[in-house]
């Protein structure tokens, strides 16, 4: 074989090897993480949380097509700072955590939008209801992997978080905005 063609071989098997080379994977950090949601009760913003989640990301900031992200929330580990509100949001005419304990959001890429921002676009799926949802993301190097950060504002009634009493927005936005914030650990 020619020097030419070993050297067009030798490039193309390395380039067909870094092909098949899989993004890097990264998993939520034990702590420093947090999940926020923000929501209008007779005018005035209240504040709550979910202390379980669990937080999966594949990226490759070179090919965000085979770039993924899959959240999971355990539905009764929110809190309010207020058990008897805690108990109403998780009864079932709001969360019905019993039947739906946890929510989902899964992303089968990530791309970038028209200002270059960051975004996962995927299915958000909460009391049994899956809608599309985008999320903004920004993700920040740390030492051990990635901070990923960033909000999103839905609408509670879209997924049915709020039947019966509590479909009325007179009391309850139908608004609330979700904050979060991961510290994700490069695992392969």
């Amino acid at each position: 074989m020619t020097p030419f063609l070993t050297i067009l071989a030798c490039t193309l098997i390395s380039g067909a090897a870094l092909a098949a080379t899989p993004a890097p994977s990264y998993t939520q950090a034990a702590t420093g993480n947090s999940l926020q949601f923000t929501f209008t009760q007779l005018d005035a913003a209240n504040t709550g949380k979910f202390t379980k989640f669990a937080t999966t990301l594949v990226y490759d900031d070179k090919n965000l097509s085979a770039s993924s992200l899959n959240v999971k929330v355990d539905v009764t580990s929110l809190d309010t700072s207020d058990g008897e509100r805690d108990d109403a949001l998780k009864s079932e005419d709001l969360f019905n955590a019993a039947k739906f304990p946890a929510a989902t959001f899964s992303a089968p890429a990530l791309s970038r939008n028209a200002a270059g921002g960051l975004v996962a676009a995927g299915k958000l799926t909460l009391r049994g209801v899956t809608k599309p949802l985008t999320l903004p993301l920004t993700l920040k190097p740390t030492t051990t992997g990635l901070e990923l950060s960033g909000e999103v504002s839905i609408k509670r009634l879209e997924f049915g978080v709020g039947q019966g009493e509590w479909k009325s927005t007179e009391s309850v936005g139908d608004a609330v905005k979700i904050q979060y914030k991961v510290n994700l650990v490069k695992v392969k």
